[in-house]
């Protein structure tokens, strides 16, 4: 059988968006970065995902890039992974095809999606909040079409991943036999690489399978991972490090995080019932394979395929190697494995440099015009390891060290991204299969001396097998108006949406509350909850005496429920249902059973009705709405809501954004999810229109006058803020006020030469269309000198208004 290389990148495009966001970009050597999450992972258009490079900036957003091919926790310093690639491997005309991620061609399609904003153009078909998608044909002796898509989330429980969907169409007109898909890892995990070259002693290995406890039930997940990590967490001083601190010329933090990959699936159309899985990793010292298949590579070293020759050997091998760390411990006469090097397995056990780590499926007919699915996840967890001296076990010791390592987060969200891609409890084809899913007691009753379960709930923890692609999101943002006042901003708002809309996931409307951000500036970090509205309800708990511990119910109850099912009447205001504790529950309908408020119960805040005497829409027929029941922006009145921002300067702006969150689902470990702090968020200056309620005009003013050179402007925060990679010439800002949404704004010297013509033209309703920035720049893009000069504003009726200031430059 002949082999023949074909080296062919998939080229898979990611695109990062932001207000500079450009639908399309056909750069073929485009590098960019899903970083919504806690997971910031590089992509680019000639690898999987993942890469190294040095200077480069991101095509999309002109950001310098950080080194290597991902970060966790984002801006944490700490590298993650190295690279990715994809193999595709098959037999045609009984020729053994290789395609290992080297070269490619005829790109025709690249694509950017997002669910942030219902009325983007890019809101139509979108999985996450950032699909990226690129599609491209191999017009090599394999003829191909490969189409990559990417998805990232924000949301806490989403933020550690990043889900991909390849597909592989064959455009021959043969049958491409026989195909393996390979995924291999370079993982690096570090902190601050390249102030610390000496922290490249990573472990990986492969996990099959690992149980998490979900409150009712112990669930055996079936993983089959590739992981890598560093193999001590990089202690200092015997310490893990939990916030950043200086050594020397950089700053660390201890990388106790873990990483890994999985096949989200597998095709349906593989050919035996065979195990398709196999996982293999090598060094340039030593490759475990077993002895009655072993094989010596065609490369410069025996032990690794460095020529990529037997990369279609690897991936068929249907091996499942040892984990690194139990190389020292493979004698000469082991049954199984070669022997390894006896100069390099200590090292290579206990911590080694660039192991590359295989996981393969396979085999696949791929008949002519056919297509194969490939949908796999990129994941993260932290507190991996738990001792800081855990090292020590290595390499006499591996079980020991082992037992020292947690995978719980790692696999809690390897859970959440395969629920994700098959939702569990969800009948996607409708032919009555929804999965697989546990019998859970939430109360029980003495009976006949035993306790028998009363009420029991479905956990639904595996899918249908048809893929759905959604994730459980927050409650939609409300529709948000501010208003500018004297020396405040008036921020209304209505959650016709927010309040009504149900979660995929329980398909109930999980509605909880609303949070008020405030700010100088848009970023996230400089926005403060100054406000918020939360729904009157409680947790409650039932003891199980199967598991002997207290549980939660789902859905949290409002009182009017605790009150009708355990008070004396729904009317009884005597009952505190926060009287009943752990230790002292209430014993009710033989159940031990304690509340607790669910979050923080501010019903009653300075978040107030606009029309607190509207119907609501969810108890009216629809056609008994009337004209009455909806605002003037064509929202229902009873979700309208207000609320004043008072005591504010004048002369700059804030920034103000609401969002609404859930209740989560205790049950199943789902925290309480929130819409963007920043998204949608609107700037507002707290001044009236230029014409006020009297009628009069006002007179317009410039500020600050004189502008200093030396006044510290932008260290006082008032020029700058958001754009530190700028020089200070670049920021300064001389601000108009008082100013009509439309007028013309003209600068001049003391010669009467103009210096600068500014176009105001804003929308009535922004709340900032009474100012206007100049640059301090002149027409023929100068910085101005020092003098006085006067500035005229043409009103649109004609009206001319005069000013000087003065420039000390």
């Amino acid at each position: 059988m002949k082999i023949k290389m074909l080296s062919c990148y998939f080229f898979i495009l990611f695109l990062f968006i932001q207000k500079s966001f450009s639908q399309e970009v056909d750069d073929p050597y485009c590098i960019a970065t899903h970083d919504v999450g806690k997971l910031a992972l590089k992509t680019s258009s000639v690898i999987a995902f993942g890469g190294r490079t040095s200077n480069v900036r991101d095509c999309l957003t002109n950001k310098t890039l950080f080194k290597y091919g991902a970060e966790y926790p984002k801006n944490s310093g700490i590298v993650s992974l190295r690279s990715a690639l994809i193999y595709i491997g098959g037999i045609i005309d009984n020729d053994t095809l290789m395609i290992d991620g080297e070269e490619w061609n005829d790109i025709y399609r690249n694509k950017y999606r997002s669910t942030i904003d219902p009325t983007s153009d890019a809101f139509e078909g979108a999985v996450s909040e950032q699909d990226y998608m690129f599609r491209t044909n191999l017009k090599t002796q394999l003829n191909l079409q490969v189409s990559n898509s990417s998805f990232a989330w924000s949301y806490d429980y989403a933020d550690d991943f990043v889900l991909f969907d390849v597909e592989i169409k064959n455009l021959e007109d043969k049958t491409f036999k026989d195909v393996y898909i390979g995924l291999r890892i370079y993982f690096i995990t570090a902190y601050n690489p390249d102030e610390n070259p000496n922290k490249y002693d990573d472990i990986g290995g492969f996990l099959k399978e690992y149980q998490l406890n979900n409150n009712c039930e112990l669930n055996n997940n079936d993983i089959n991972m590739i992981w890598g990590a560093d193999n001590d967490g990089d202690p200092v001083d015997n310490e893990f490090v939990s916030r950043p601190m200086t050594i020397g010329s950089g700053t660390v933090k201890s990388a106790t995080s873990v990483s890994g990959a999985f096949f989200l699936d597998f095709p349906k159309n593989k050919k035996n019932s065979k195990d398709i899985s196999s996982y293999n990793w090598w060094s340039f010292d030593y490759n475990p394979q077993h002895k009655s298949q072993a094989r010596a590579f065609k490369g410069q070293y025996p032990s690794f395929p460095e020529e990529r020759i037997d990369y279609y050997y690897i991936m068929s091998n249907h091996e499942v190697d040892f984990d690194q760390i139990y190389t020292a411990s493979i004698s000469e006469f082991d049954p199984v494995w070669t022997y390894p090097d006896q100069d390099w397995d200590e090292d290579i056990a206990d911590g080694y440099f660039l192991i590359p780590h295989m996981l393969s499926i396979g085999p696949f007919d791929i008949p002519p015009g056919g297509v194969l699915k490939i949908p796999f996840a990129y994941v993260a967890g932290e507190n991996f390891h738990t001792i800081p001296t855990n090292i020590d076990n290595l390499p006499n010791f591996p079980n020991q060290y082992y037992r020292n390592l947690d995978f719980t987060d790692l696999v809690t969200n390897a859970q959440w991204a395969r629920w994700i891609y098959d939702n569990p409890g969800v009948d996607t084809d409708g032919d009555g299969d929804s999965g697989l899913y546990q019998i859970c007691v939430l109360d029980s009753q003495l009976v006949d001396g035993e306790w028998t379960a009363s009420a029991t709930d479905t956990f639904w923890y595996r899918g249908d097998g048809i893929p759905d692609w959604k994730a459980a999101g927050p409650p939609p943002a409300p529709y948000v108006w501010l208003d500018a006042t004297h020396n405040g901003v008036h921020v209304r708002f209505n959650g016709s949406r927010s309040e009504t809309e149900k979660d995929i996931f329980t398909r109930i409307a999980d509605f909880e509350g609303y949070n008020i951000y405030f700010g100088r500036d848009e970023r996230e970090t400089s926005l403060s909850l100054v406000a918020s509205y939360d729904k009157d309800n409680y947790d409650k708990f039932v003891y199980d005496f199967g598991v002997k511990r207290y549980t939660v119910q789902d859905i949290p109850l409002t009182l009017e429920q605790i009150l009708c099912t355990y008070a004396d009447s729904c009317n009884d205001t005597s009952f505190d249902p926060l009287m009943y504790t752990r230790s002292e529950p209430l014993f009710k309908l033989d159940s031990l059973i304690f509340f607790e408020k669910h979050a923080f119960n501010v019903e009653e805040s300075s978040i107030t009705k606009v029309y607190p005497n509207a119907r609501d829409p969810r108890h009216v027929h629809i056609d008994s709405l009337l004209d009455s029941d909806y605002t003037d922006d064509g929202y229902f009145k009873f979700f309208e809501y207000e609320y004043f921002i008072e005591n504010l300067l004048p002369t700059v702006s804030y920034w103000v954004n609401v969002t609404a969150f859930d209740f989560g689902s205790p049950k199943s470990g789902l925290k309480a999810l929130e819409t963007s702090k920043v998204l949608g968020i609107q700037e507002a200056y707290p001044l009236l229109h230029a014409d006020d309620n009297s009628g009069e005009r006002k007179q317009v003013y410039i500020y600050p006058n004189p502008y200093k050179i030396n006044g510290d402007y932008r260290k006082l925060g008032y020029e700058g803020r958001t754009e530190e990679d700028r020089p200070d010439y670049r920021v300064r800002e001389l601000n108009f006020a008082n100013l009509p949404p439309k007028c013309e704004i003209k600068i001049f010297s003391l010669d009467g030469d103009l210096i600068r013509h500014l176009s105001h033209n804003m929308p009535d309703s922004d709340p900032t269309n009474s100012h206007h920035q100049w640059d301090l720049i002149t027409r023929n893009t100068q910085m101005i000198v020092s003098g006085l000069y006067y500035w005229t504003v043409e009103f649109p009726d004609g009206e001319v208004q005069m000013g000087k200031f003065v420039a000390i430059m």
